[in-house]
This record gives structure tokens, sequence and C-alpha cells, in this order.
């Protein structure tokens, strides 16, 4: 096995996300950011399952890590978008929720009863389900 090998390789990336990321979450407790802490938190312990994977011939660790990378690349993708405006993400955000909350607010008001308010049955007490029938028991 050479020196340049993919495992090699592999692990010298995982040592400078590793250190990369420890930077960021300095940063992140000065400012008190408590949601990229917590995520930054995950991709390290991620990072380290990747590396224990390469190094230990694990290869469910270092499937677990190129999944995760895929989504923390996108996640940045979107988030990096979001904070330079490309495009309409913040109003199709904005949209998009504001169409969410409008469905939730009319259904609440569809489903909203009073007791024997609207139906035409009135209030009817709890019925009994049970059929089935207590007989005594004789020592």
């Amino acid at each position: 096995m050479g020196c340049c090998s993919g495992r090699c390789t592999l692990a010298f990336i995982c040592g400078m996300q590793l250190i990369s990321i420890l930077e960021r979450q300095i940063f992140d407790f000065l400012g008190y950011q408590w949601a990229p802490i917590l995520t930054n938190f995950i991709h390290i312990i991620t990072v380290i399952l990747g590396l224990f994977g390469t190094v230990q011939f694990r290869p469910k660790y270092v499937t677990g890590y190129a999944v995760w990378l895929v989504l923390w690349v996108t996640w940045n993708v979107f988030i990096i978008c979001f904070y330079l405006e490309v495009g309409d993400l913040s109003k199709l955000a904005g949209f998009i929720y504001a169409c969410y909350v409008v469905k939730l607010i009319s259904e609440e008001e569809d489903s909203f009863d009073f007791i024997g308010g609207f139906d035409s049955y009135g209030y009817q007490g709890p019925q009994k389900t049970s059929h089935l029938q207590l007989q005594p028991m004789y020592m």
C-alpha cells in the first residue's frame, strides 16, 4: 500500500475537517449561536466516526460519513444562497410557510365544535363499548 492510498487521503481529509470544524465551533461559541453549535457537534461526531471507519476498515461508518457529507454540503449551499439572496429563496420560503400556516388555520376553524353546538344530534354521553358481562366468582 502506497503512502497516498485512498485510506490515507481520506484520513487526512477527515483530520483537516476536524481542525476546521473545531475552529468554527470556537467562533460559534463566541457568538452564542446555539443551532450552529449543535450541528457542528453532530458534524464533529460524524467526522470522527468516518475517521474511525477509515482506520478500522468499517465500510458502514465510511458510508454514513459520506451520506452526512452530502447532507452537510447541501445544507451549506442552501444557507449561502439564502444569505446572499440568490434567486427568490427568502421570498420562496416565506410564501411556502405562509401557505402552510393558512392551511393549518383553516383546518382548525373547520374542526372546532362546541359541545352540543353545531351538530344536530346534541350531546351524547360516553357509550359503553364492552359486551362482556361480569360474573361473580364462587370459592
